[in-house]
């Protein structure tokens, strides 16, 4: 049992050692360009399963907004993709920066929802009964 444990595990260690990482693509995107890629292929995606149907309806084909947006094809961003994911160290750091990324967006989004919470009014109860009042003497 252990002769057949010691002859599959190198074979196993065997067929792994052939494996070749991806070679680097052309046109080769930094991190800082994959970054921004795939912030924005999050941000798509994000928006895309909280509201399909404007997507739909406004006939955005999200993919082809990403790469026109960048200057990139399919294939090209393809390939970086696989050229990162086969190299985990620039990969997190390609990550680390979309998530920075993410997070500024969110900062900027949240003041601005602040910023509009205190633009608009809080209606008291005294001014909810006189649009209730106005609103029952037009029906």
């Amino acid at each position: 049992m252990r002769k057949l444990l010691a002859i599959l595990s190198l074979l196993i260690i065997g067929a792994c050692s052939g494996i070749e990482r991806t070679p680097k693509p052309d046109p080769f995107f930094d991190t800082e360009k994959m970054a921004s890629i795939m912030t924005d292929v999050y941000l798509i995606e994000g928006s895309m399963t909280s509201n399909r149907k404007s997507f739909v309806d406004l006939g955005i084909i999200p993919d082809q907004y990403v790469y026109q947006k960048h200057g990139i094809d399919s294939i090209s961003f393809k390939n970086n993709f696989n050229y990162y994911a086969d190299r985990v160290e620039d990969f997190i750091e390609v990550l680390d920066l979309v998530d920075k990324k993410l997070l500024v967006i969110k900062d900027s989004v949240t003041a601005r929802q602040n910023n509009i919470n205190k633009a608009v009014p809080q209606l008291d109860s005294i001014s909810k009964n006189k649009i209730d009042k106005v609103l029952e003497s037009v029906k």
